[in-house]
C-alpha cells in the first residue's frame, strides 16, 4: 500500500510539473509581427491584418509565396525581410497594382453601371494562377470553304 501512495504521488507531481508547463506556454503570447512599412502603393496606415489577406490573394493569383518578391527564407522568420526592395519582382508587382488601379479607375469613371456590376481587374485576371502570364495560343485558320477537312489528300 506504501509504493502504491508513492505512485500516486509520483504521478501527482508530474502531472502537476506538466500543467504549470501549459500553463505558462499559454500565457506567452507569441509577439506579433511588425506593422508593414516601406509601403508604396498601399497606404502607409495599412496594418498587417490588412495587409495578409491582399499578399494571400497574390499569392494564390500568381501560383508563388512570400519568397516570390520579398527577402523570406521561411514562414515566421526572423530573418524575412518584407520591407527589402532586393527583388526585382517587388518593383513589378507595385507597377502591375498601379496598372490595375489605373484601369479600374477608368472603367468606373466611363461605363455607366453602378460599382457593384463593374468587373474589376485584378493580379488573377491575367495570371490565372501563373507567375508570368501567358496568352493563349492563337486559333487555327479558319480552313477555306470548300477544302477537304483535315487537310486530306
Amino acid at each position: 500500500m506504501m509504493r502504491f501512495r508513492h505512485v500516486v504521488g509520483a504521478l501527482a507531481m508530474v502531472a502537476l510539473a506538466g500543467s504549470l508547463a501549459v500553463a505558462q506556454e499559454r500565457g506567452a503570447a507569441p509577439a506579433p509581427p511588425p506593422e508593414p512599412h516601406n509601403l508604396k502603393v498601399l497606404p502607409a496606415t495599412t496594418t498587417t491584418a490588412q495587409i495578409l489577406p491582399i499578399m494571400r490573394a497574390f499569392s494564390a493569383a500568381l501560383g508563388t509565396n512570400c519568397g516570390y518578391c520579398h527577402a523570406w527564407t521561411a514562414p515566421g522568420a526572423a530573418t524575412n525581410d518584407f520591407a527589402s526592395d532586393a527583388k526585382p519582382a517587388k518593383q513589378v508587382a507595385r507597377v502591375m497594382m498601379q496598372m490595375a488601379g489605373e484601369i479600374n479607375q477608368k472603367l468606373a469613371a466611363n461605363i455607366q453601371k453602378p460599382a457593384d456590376q463593374l468587373t474589376r481587374v485584378q493580379c488573377m485576371t491575367c495570371h490565372r494562377g501563373a507567375a508570368i502570364p501567358t496568352l493563349p495560343p492563337p486559333a487555327a485558320p479558319a480552313a477555306p470553304a470548300g477544302a477537304p477537312a483535315g487537310g486530306g489528300r
